[in-house]
């Protein structure tokens, strides 16, 4: 089209260039008589464009014969189709009437081979034994009719071959050595422990089995199982004591899955760490403060078993050298000078008791203040993403729980240690106070 409209505009040009010398009457004049005559150039174009047309209705008449051949070169395939359909349905319907009994043989192998691709498919064994199953698709589709052959006794047979062999492998601990994935990514070549269908144990670790063959656990449990692990990698014949998973990993899996005392920790947040830090030096606290005042009770009972040479370095010695440092004969005198050194004396005994008193009532309101964050938190998981999925409340709830379990285990210790280390205190006081008064009782006897 673009070839025609081209030739049109040049045959124009050719037309209109030598009438533009012309006026418009000697123009005029000429169409009425019918004088003006086509230049060269416009014939010359006029006989191209019929010859062009003429092998344009050439190739379209080829076309049209092609076509016409391959419409009917199509209605002879449909045709022959549909004669073989036919055919193939008379053979179908003849095979079917052929077997017979073997129709229920093949659905019974049917079964059992769907059944038994489905377990090697998950079964631990298959690590040892890979490859099981692998003829199991194509007598697959023999016996469903979906191929031109029928199923032979021998494929038949390797099928109760693999059923037999996982029925005797389900109770036997083998070593063998195969491809595991690394918890780092790598796979390297190690010696596996199978027991029955239950575990896969390497050299220290717990593996599992999937599609992509054995690989490492990219969490272990905790550090007795690991070593039950280790015992029955290198079990000689006598044995070794192994925790049996059951449930052919779903026990293992919560194991791993259950979280750790650092887990925990983590999950109690800010306030949990605040909770515990607080306690821990709380904690250490009151331990030297016990230490503390077992020293110096037992100082303070060596010191009342001598009372005549006083050490300034027992609180009964410096309340004694007081008394022999401002001697006196007026009793009322010397219990006034025995009250002021006891009383010198209390706060150095009963020091960081009241800080322990106050760490161990404000950590159970600081788990609360965990708690109440963490329901807030909680709710407003809820308030965007609804109730359905559970795990989105999962992280609220663990920091609520979380921070009030560190508040009561930082709360009872620290009121263990803060009774001991005050009935300690309380006892030195008390000796003190009982040889003040024997030290007045002499002096009135005196």
């Amino acid at each position: 089209m673009k070839r025609i409209l081209t030739a049109v505009a040049i045959a124009a040009t050719f037309v209109i260039a030598p009438v533009q010398a012309q006026t418009v009457d000697q123009l005029l004049s000429q169409v009425k008589n019918g004088t003006l005559q086509k230049s060269k150039a416009a014939v010359d174009l006029e006989n191209r464009f019929r010859s062009a047309g003429a092998g344009k209705a050439a190739i379209v008449t080829q076309l049209r014969a092609e076509r016409a051949s391959l419409e009917a070169r199509s209605d002879a395939l449909e045709a022959q189709y549909a004669t073989n359909d036919e055919e193939l349905s008379a053979l179908r319907t003849q095979r079917q009437a052929s077997l017979g009994d073997l129709k229920d043989l093949f659905g019974a192998v049917q079964q059992i081979v769907g059944e038994a691709q489905a377990t090697f498919e998950t079964s631990i064994i298959s690590a040892e034994f890979p490859g099981r199953g692998a003829n199991f698709a194509e007598i697959t589709k023999k016996v469903s009719n979906q191929a031109n052959e029928l199923v032979t006794a021998d494929e038949i047979e390797s099928v109760w071959k693999d059923v037999f062999n996982e029925m005797a492998q389900q109770g036997k601990i083998t070593k063998f050595s195969t491809e595991v994935a690394t918890a780092a990514g790598a796979r390297e070549t190690q010696s596996v422990v199978r027991v029955g269908t239950f575990n896969l144990a390497g050299d220290g670790t717990f593996l599992t089995f999937g599609k992509g063959g054995v690989a490492e656990l990219p969490r272990q449990p905790d550090g007795r199982y690991l070593s039950q692990a280790g015992a029955l990698f290198n079990a000689s014949a006598e044995g070794a004591e192994f925790a049996l998973d059951p449930t052919q990993g779903t026990l293992l899996g919560a194991a791993v899955e259950a979280p750790s005392l650092m887990d925990r920790v983590h999950q109690g947040g800010l306030v949990g760490y605040i909770i515990l830090i607080v306690g821990a030096i709380a904690a250490v606290i009151a331990i030297l403060k016990i230490i503390a005042l077992f020293g110096v009770s037992a100082a303070v009972n060596k010191q009342a078993k001598n009372p005549g040479s006083p050490s300034a370095k027992n609180p009964l010695g410096r309340v004694l050298k007081s008394v022999q440092d401002s001697p006196s004969k007026d009793t009322e005198a010397m219990e006034l000078r025995l009250s002021e050194a006891i009383m010198k004396e209390t706060p150095k005994l009963t020091s960081w008791l009241m800080f322990l008193k106050i760490v161990s009532v404000v950590a159970p309101l600081a788990g609360l203040l965990g708690t109440v964050l963490g329901m807030i938190e909680t709710f407003q998981s809820i308030t965007l993403f609804g109730a359905g999925d559970p795990k989105l409340m999962a992280g609220g709830i663990s920091q609520a729980l979380v921070t009030t379990v560190c508040g009561l285990v930082v709360a009872i210790p620290i009121v263990l240690l803060h009774t001991a280390a005050a009935s300690k205190a309380k006892r030195v006081e008390e000796i003190l106070e009982e040889q003040s008064a024997g030290m007045v009782a002499r002096q009135i006897e005196g």
